[in-house]
């Protein structure tokens, strides 16, 4: 009897136990894997494609891929793994690439070099991306390599993708990120500069110590060095500038270059048999991203993303894909006109078109679109939803920088809200009479420039292609304990000077820790002193007792270090509404689980489900 109990219950277990666990596939790394807002730039990262090769049944990306990031501070900066951790669950699995951005010491570990300016009289260097292959590159891999499978999860170490550094009918050294043909060292406390070594010799050779690594604690390697490095030589030098890369740009791929390399990182994960059975290398039409949530959006405030249409080897070889859009959605193919309907044409069996889709809600509450593309018998659905939050029934609030003096002025401030700027490795230099604002001349406006860990200026350091996380100007707004904040609007006046070459990112993120960062601003190569106008609309809501940081992240991209040049800024403003959210703090720190607003000729009355009546400041009435 106990046998047939037994058989019984194991039946009814393997009925009811799901047959396969849905995994995440956390990918880390830089610029070259990251997500954009397709407002800010042409530039897209290949982990934003990945997802569209697997079965979003079974398998979610979760891209946390981030410009600038080296293997040393995407582990010791911010909380960049320790956020990533966070969301791992046993059973993942993490592709880990770095590469680019350890490179920015010349092959010098970073520490190593601080230590040997120092005792020669020099200031440390503030940018602390580089390592050294042989060395430090290795032991932040092994890092991630051990902490990941302490969480129960599966690594997988990922070469870099090659830079489009060609030279004739191959690509460079250390475009394939092999520093041996020039590098610095360090040897019995001399540095030797401009070093080289054979082509043989693979002591300076990023991707060589990564397969190391990969061989010593048995961890899968998908070498997309050589993956890249070939698709680029087939398409060739002009057609990879005009086709796979950003605009001036080597390294950045723009939306048909991450695709084709999402792909090849596909591939080359089914051949390893890494999550195999998930993976698709499809024939017909796709879209990606297959699905949109919008997340908490604003009622009346516009979003915009993009569909991106592929399709290789497609039969018939020429056809027709039609575009539907529902209520709340339209589409465009330029950007200028658009409507809720589109005809598409490919030809030679292949299809690479971006679909522009905006999304405009004056509904509150949550809502659901979905756009739906045909083409034959294919037909695919891409559901699209928001959280729309009315802002009628806030407090304004708002915090003006005018930057128009030196030391730089407190902030203007109305509501309930504090707020403040601070400088991470930069310093306000001077004020200038040079700037150019549309037909009025003689503007001024306060010069930042690169400094060290005490504000003393230093030079800009030479090859910098991206923004460094430890050098900004940031302004900070933070909530006040019984009220979150709903961000509507940022602005500001912007400029270069001395300088056609200084470009930078503005990213959000909150807490001292800078989670959930965003970049919601690039901009590459100023024109010197003219300024520039923003307006930003970013959807972000400080949680009461919150802090909120807009970080402005400059970097020169020259060849060369360089002094004086700068990055200039005034008027920095920040609005919102304040409102207090539901399930109240008020004076006595108790919670109320349910609010309701009511208007009155007295204001806006907060009622609790009690009954109980507060102001806007969860104040009892």
């Amino acid at each position: 009897m106990k046998n047939y109990l037994s058989l019984a219950l194991l039946t009814c277990l393997l009925l009811f136990t799901p047959a396969t666990k849905a995994v995440k596939v956390h990918t880390i790394g830089d610029s070259t894997m990251s997500d954009y807002d397709e407002n800010t730039t042409d530039k897209r990262g290949w982990g934003t494609y990945l997802g569209t090769f697997f079965d979003p049944a079974f398998v979610t990306i979760n891209n946390r891929g981030k410009s600038g990031a080296s293997s040393r501070t995407f582990y010791d900066q911010a909380a960049y793994w320790k956020s990533v951790k966070s969301q791992m669950t046993a059973g993942d699995y993490v592709l880990i690439q770095f590469a680019h951005n350890d490179e920015k010491s010349n092959g010098l570990d970073i520490i190593e070099y601080n230590e040997y300016l120092v005792a020669n009289g020099k200031p440390a260097e503030t940018d602390l991306r580089g390592t050294c292959p042989h060395t430090t590159y290795k032991d932040f891999l092994r890092l991630y390599i051990d902490e990941t499978r302490e969480l129960g999860c599966t690594p997988v170490l990922v070469a870099p993708i090659c830079r489009k550094y060609f030279n004739g009918n191959t690509i460079k050294r250390n475009g394939q990120h092999d520093l041996g043909d020039k590098f610095n060292k360090l040897e019995n406390g001399v540095l030797y500069e401009n070093c080289s070594i054979p082509a043989d010799d693979h002591t300076m050779d990023y991707v060589y110590a990564m397969r190391q690594v990969a061989e010593e604690k048995n961890v899968a390697f998908i070498d997309m060095t050589t993956a890249t490095r070939d698709l680029y030589l087939q398409y060739g030098e002009a057609k990879c500038t005009e086709l796979l890369f950003c605009q001036g740009d080597n390294t950045h791929t723009a939306t048909l270059g991450a695709n084709l390399v999402a792909r090849l990182a596909a591939q080359l994960l089914k051949e390893a048999g890494i999550l195999a059975q998930y993976i698709n290398i499809p024939t017909s039409i796709t879209a990606s991203p297959t699905s949109f949530d919008l997340g908490k959006i604003y009622s009346g405030t516009q979003q915009n993303k993009e569909i991106l249409l592929t399709g290789f080897g497609l039969t018939p070889e020429s056809g027709t894909v039609s575009v539907e859009a529902s209520n709340n959605l339209s589409l465009s193919l330029d950007k200028e006109t658009y409507s809720q309907s589109l005809q598409v044409s490919y030809a030679n069996s292949n299809i690479f078109q971006t679909i522009y889709l905006r999304a405009n809600y004056d509904t509150d509450g949550e809502n659901k679109d979905s756009v739906v593309i045909t083409s034959g018998e294919t037909r695919i659905v891409i559901p699209v939803s928001a959280n729309v939050i009315s802002l009628e029934g806030g407090t304004p609030v708002s915090a003006l920088w005018t930057i128009d003096a030196r030391p730089v002025p407190e902030p203007i401030v109305a509501g309930p809200i504090t707020a403040e700027m601070t400088l991470s490795n930069m310093m306000a230099a001077d004020i200038k009479p040079d700037f150019t604002d549309g037909t009025e001349t003689g503007v001024s406006m306060v010069r930042f420039h690169n400094a060290d860990a005490n504000g003393a200026k230093t030079v800009w350091p030479g090859g910098e292609i991206d923004e460094n996380a430890v050098r900004y100007i940031d302004f900070a707004i933070t909530a006040p304990d019984n009220m979150e904040i709903l961000i509507t609007g940022i602005t500001m006046d912007i400029a270069a000077h001395s300088t056609n070459t200084m470009c930078c990112h503005i990213n959000t993120g909150f807490g001292n820790d800078f989670t959930e960062v965003q970049t919601i601003y690039e901009r590459k190569n100023f024109t010197a002193l003219n300024i520039e106008h923003l307006t930003l609309q970013p959807t972000l809501t400080i949680p009461a007792g919150e802090t909120l940081h807009i970080r402005v992240l400059p970097w020169h991209d020259y060849a060369d270090e360089k002094s004086g040049k700068y990055i200039c800024l005034k008027n920095v403003n920040i609005e919102g509404q304040a409102k207090v959210p539901t399930g109240i703090k008020t004076q006595n720190g108790e919670k109320k689980s349910s609010v309701k607003k009511i208007y009155s000729p007295c204001g806006v009355v907060i009622i609790d489900e009690e009954g109980n009546q507060y102001n806007m400041l969860g104040q009892k009435k």
